[in-house]
């Protein structure tokens, strides 16, 4: 990092690269000694995150008692050297494992940082040293147990935060009540991989709660009773067998992210139903994990309009491939001020079950598929614009899809068909995207006889653009 006439051109601190170079630097001179010295007074964005002093390759005990040894040191040491006239911190960013004495030495030094300046944004992200995949009830318990004890040593702490990040954490029955009493300031809650024992039910309620993820937590049902400043909520991963969120007072809600492996037991969803109190909803993200489609497509009702008329985007995120897509039109009848449908189709198998006998003991669908009756399909979409589908296979169920969106949206303007989706562990099987000189036949087939000024774009995930990877991933 290049240094000007003044250190106070850097208002982020990221550890330990910025560290390393001042001691370096300091080493060789008493001038420049002198001028680092002073830095941390200078900064008003610190992002202090266990990893950057850590072996990702080779995270033991060890080095996970290291890595939140130096992020204690190192918090400390920053935030005591803070010149106090220099009274705002706009962002304070602390990322840290949960284990014996660390957390309440950080949360001391947070707290006697917001109790001397303002910190406008402060975020904990607080690990756990076993990942979610090899915790069990007893690990669930004890993490939960020291969490808590950590919270009740460091209320004020807590009380100054507006991120919270949680992960494998039992919670008691009253624990995440008193969490949300305490953090009054906070307006970004994610609970990955929480409970609160068995078959229980989550009730949330926060005056300043603008984001909130429950992401694979084994919560009965959470039910939304107040919170009304929340725009968007992410909830993935559901264990129950009716309608597992419930929406109250929520006035301000915008985004819906809803993503779930839908297994054979599991009821199908009605988004009438599920999102009736949600007429406010601008964008929504259903999520299938490449397994059976979980929602049930639905005639037009005015109870149905009335849920998606505020409806601008909707993504269909990793359907199953080779399964008929007509079904999804019936959100397009239901949505007349829609603007942009992307959906991708996916078998991701670095992540499938692929085993048949475990497939058949984990209950796992077989059919994945949904069905909607032709008949009720005919009609014409005013508003939609765009249509992106990743995934494009030269197959007669996706281009009659495409086929049958271009016919109904009369005044789309652009058809963007990307090749399938990779991960870094999957970009060696072959594509089976149509090549240049198919691409053509399958516009033909797709637009024969119709009349749309639809431009339709074939690409390859390698020229994505940019605002449609923000799309595809949003959320």
């Amino acid at each position: 990092m290049e240094m000007t006439g003044s250190a106070t051109c850097l208002n982020t601190f990221c550890l330990p690269s910025l560290i390393d170079l001042i001691s370096a630097k300091a080493a060789r001179t008493s001038v420049l000694s002198g001028r680092w010295r002073h830095l941390p007074a200078m900064l008003s964005r610190l992002v202090i995150n266990v990893w950057d002093f850590l072996d990702a390759f080779n995270c033991n005990n060890a080095e996970i008692v290291r890595g939140n040894e130096a992020v204690v040191k190192v918090t400390k040491s920053i935030l005591a050297r803070r010149d106090l006239s220099r009274n705002t911190i706009q962002f304070l960013c602390m990322t840290f494992f949960l284990r014996e004495d660390d957390p309440i030495s950080i949360g001391h030094a947070v707290a006697y940082a917001m109790a001397t300046q303002k910190v406008q944004i402060a975020e904990f992200t607080i690990l756990t040293e076993r990942d979610n995949i090899f915790c069990d009830d007893d690990d669930l318990v004890i993490y939960g147990r020291q969490f808590m004890l950590f919270f009740d040593a460091c209320p004020n702490a807590f009380g100054g935060l507006t991120r919270l990040n949680l992960e494998n954490l039992r919670f008691g029955e009253s624990d995440i009540p008193n969490v949300l009493n305490t953090c009054k300031r906070l307006n970004h809650l994610r609970l990955f991989h929480c409970d609160s024992g068995s078959w229980t039910v989550l009730q949330v309620e926060h005056t300043q709660l603008s984001e909130l993820a429950i992401v694979n937590c084994s919560f009965e049902r959470v039910e939304l009773n107040s919170l009304p400043k929340l725009t968007r909520i992410v909830f993935e991963g559901w264990i129950s067998f009716e309608d597992p969120l419930s929406f109250g007072y929520v006035p301000l809600l915008d985004t819906v992210s809803l993503t779930n492996v839908s297994l054979s037991w599991h009821k199908m969803i009605k988004l009438s139903k599920f999102l009736r109190r949600t007429p406010s909803v601008r964008r929504l993200k259903l999520g299938f994990n490449s397994e059976k489609i979980w929602v049930q497509p639905e005639c037009l009702t005015e109870r149905l309009a009335y849920v998606f008329h505020q409806l601008r985007f909707v993504n269909l995120s990793n359907m199953p491939e080779g399964y008929d897509l007509t079904w999804t039109l019936f959100i397009l009848k239901a949505t007349p001020n829609l603007k942009e449908l992307y959906m991708s189709v996916w078998d991701h198998l670095c992540e499938m079950k692929t085993d048949a006998k475990e497939r058949k003991s984990l209950s796992y669908s077989e059919n994945k598929g949904a069905e909607w009756e032709p008949s009720a399909t005919a009609f014409h979409h005013q508003s939609l614009v765009t249509l992106a589908i990743f995934g494009f296979r030269a197959r007669d169920y996706m281009m009659n899809y495409v086929r049958r969106v271009v016919e109904t949206a009369v005044n789309l303007k652009d058809v963007f068909l990307y090749d399938r989706l990779t991960c870094d562990k999957c970009r060696s099987i072959p594509s089976r995207f149509p090549p240049k000189w198919k691409q053509d036949r399958v516009e033909k087939f797709i637009t024969n006889g119709i009349k749309s000024s639809a431009i339709m774009q074939f690409q390859t995930i390698g020229y994505l653009r940019p605002d449609h990877v923000d799309k595809l991933w949003f959320l």
